[in-house]
């Protein structure tokens, strides 16, 4: 008896061993981290970059890391919401866009749940340039979990994702709280709402830092953060900076497809884009 207990307990491990393994796997492929996988640049751009009109924006939406299917709802929404306004939403995956004659017919580039490393050290710098020299930036969710190798973006953001509750919930609904700050990405928005997302943690908290404005945070209370740990009380997912002469915007939310039906995420998102790109 003890010998087919012993025998069934060995299979049991085993078998989890390898459940585990086989998890491991699929999600270093799925995130393309597996040695094989190396990311695609795009070096070269043939044809016309220059916006045609004065309140233009670039959509750039490229991953060479997870992607979400966020992405294409909300290339279609900020299209439309742009349209409204009156803007012209260029989107693109393509790197090549990032040189000088491109970036400065654009009033802002939109970093659209962009994952991995997706531009060349040339397209870095002339990208840096431009937001240094009074371009705007809007980064959404995962434009945080990106170019890990680029200091100076890291510096841009003023942190990193650090990772996301993944237990009991990845995706809970939860209290968004609107900072008390007058600011065209809260402007509307009630002081709390409910919506469901990926609740980024950062490695660092920017509320305390130089320059920086705290425009939302999610309350830890509201939601059940098992696995891994939340970021313990005040959580930012939403902020603004300047940077030279140019703006930077954040928002975590924009996991979910929902995110760009909701009339008070897209306010926000909306708000952001304009207010960096000083529309």
């Amino acid at each position: 008896m003890n010998h087919k207990v012993l025998t069934i307990g060995k299979g049991v491990i085993l078998m989890t061993l390898l459940l585990l393994g086989g998890s491991a796997v699929y999600a270093l492929y799925v995130l393309k981290r597996l040695p094989w996988q190396k990311p695609a640049f795009d070096h070269e751009f043939v044809g016309p970059c220059n916006a045609s009109g004065g309140k233009a924006v670039l959509l750039f939406s490229k991953t060479n890391g997870f992607r979400h299917k966020s992405i294409e709802k909300g290339i279609e929404a900020i299209k439309a919401e742009g349209q409204k306004l009156g803007w012209q939403v260029d989107a693109t995956e393509d790197g090549g866009y990032f040189n000088p004659t491109c970036l400065r017919s654009y009033k802002a580039v939109i970093f659209l749940s962009t994952t991995g490393d997706i531009l060349t050290d040339t397209q870095q710098k002339a990208f840096q340039n431009y937001i240094e020299n009074g371009g705007g930036y809007a980064g959404i969710h995962s434009a945080s979990d990106m170019e890990y190798d680029w200091d100076w973006y890291g510096q841009l953001l003023g942190t990193r994702f650090r990772d996301h509750t993944f237990l009991p919930n990845p995706a809970p609904v939860a209290t968004i709280v609107t900072e008390p700050v007058q600011h065209p990405a809260t402007a509307g928005l009630p002081a709390r709402w409910s919506k469901k997302d990926e609740w980024y943690n950062f490695k660092d908290n920017v509320r305390d830092m130089p320059g920086f404005t705290v425009l939302l945070t999610v309350d830890e209370q509201t939601y059940s953060a098992f696995w891994p740990k939340a970021m313990q009380g005040d959580h930012p997912i939403a902020w603004t900076r300047t940077v030279g002469k140019g703006r930077m915007f954040y928002t975590a939310i924009g996991h979910t497809a929902s995110t760009f039906e909701d009339k008070n995420a897209l306010m926000h998102i909306m708000g952001g884009i304009g207010w960096a790109a000083c529309f």
